[in-house]
């Protein structure tokens, strides 16, 4: 075993910060103070897109035929097609319930004094908020997946 006052430990010296290492750092802490908005920005956006898309998919469904066409088929057929028509629209409910909750208020408990829990607190505020917007996303899109679907089968309906 080494002695260590033989060998100590090498002291780190900071290198000098270069302009472009203060860029990027800056970049660094703007990007962290505006996260939070940037994803209430997106679920705001969110929130249009599957707005107009179920506005749009009521007009289509309503000025269809499927009322007219569906007395045609066997009962168990019925509820399969109706089924396979408000799909889509379950999936858009769910996408606006997501980011809504991206404005939902929370609590959070920190710390103001301290700033490593001022800095969990907003990666916690970060991440949640982050979540429901994935979330939403991804029940958006799948909405998309038995519309088009629908539009296959029921096209000639």
């Amino acid at each position: 075993m080494q002695n260590d006052t033989q060998n100590p430990p090498l002291e780190i010296q900071p290198q000098p910060l270069t302009a472009l290492d203060r860029f990027w750092l800056e970049t660094a802490r703007g990007a962290a103070k505006e996260s939070v908005g940037a994803l209430e920005d997106a679920a705001k956006q969110l929130i249009a897109i599957t707005s107009l898309s179920q506005g749009i998919y009521f007009a289509a469904i309503s000025f269809g035929d499927i009322k007219k066409v569906l007395p045609q088929f066997a009962l168990a057929w019925q509820w399969t097609i109706t089924a396979a028509l408000v799909l889509p629209l379950v999936c858009w409910l769910v996408a606006l319930f997501f980011a809504i909750r991206v404005f939902v208020p929370r609590v959070y408990a920190t710390n103001l004094d301290s700033p490593d829990l001022a800095r969990e607190t907003y990666e916690r505020v970060a991440a949640y908020k982050h979540t429901q917007l994935r979330r939403a996303h991804l029940a958006l899109v799948l909405g998309f997946v038995p519309l088009i679907v629908n539009i296959v089968l029921f096209w000639r309906l």
